[in-house]
């Protein structure tokens, strides 16, 4: 109960405070993939975003997975989100990347915060994920439909950055992306 209640403040404040500073991306990338092992089946849809050529931008996962049993495709299928704020281009290895502290991913119908993990995403990035299908579906018809906000703060900043999303996924990224989920035995 107090973490549905943290989680739920949090988003309101992360909310409130994304509407004055929303920006559009000015450089969005999709791309579709599919791995696939003995022990589960991951479709991801990444989406790349960044305002400037500098690089400095926020980098999006959308994942559909479901684990197997004796190779075979079988359980609830797991839908996350992951973001980062690694560059987007390449850089030294002495350069630093800001982690994130918070994530907000705001729709219509679905909303959810995430926070840092300390293992294993020691790297900067954040994640949500959800058993519940219907929360998922939510936040992949959101997705797919270009209609939500991400709104992130940085590590040792109170700053609240949005981006709202507003171009979906081009068809072809979009094919690859909906014949991998609809592969899942879940469906």
């Amino acid at each position: 109960m107090l973490r549905t209640c943290c989680v739920a403040a949090g988003l309101a404040v992360l909310a409130a405070n994304a509407h004055a500073a929303t920006m559009i991306p000015k450089q969005v990338e999709y791309k579709a993939s599919v791995n696939e092992d003995p022990a589960a089946k991951v479709c991801q849809l990444g989406l790349a975003m960044r305002n400037t050529p500098a690089g400095e931008g926020v980098n999006f996962q959308l994942i559909v997975a479901q684990m197997k049993q004796g190779g075979v495709l079988a359980g609830p299928l797991v839908t996350a989100f992951t973001v980062d704020s690694r560059s987007l281009q390449f850089t030294t290895r002495l350069s630093r990347q800001a982690k994130l502290a918070s994530v907000a991913f705001v729709s219509q119908r679905y909303n959810s915060v995430a926070l840092p993990k300390s293992a294993p995403f020691q790297d900067g990035s954040v994640a949500a994920s959800t058993l519940d299908f219907g929360e998922g579906r939510e936040l992949i018809t959101a997705v797919l439909r270009a209609d939500y906000e991400l709104s992130f703060t940085r590590a040792n900043s109170s700053a609240v950055e949005s981006y709202r999303v507003g171009s979906p996924p081009p068809a072809d990224v979009l094919s690859q992306f909906s014949t991998c989920v609809g592969s899942l035995a879940s469906l």
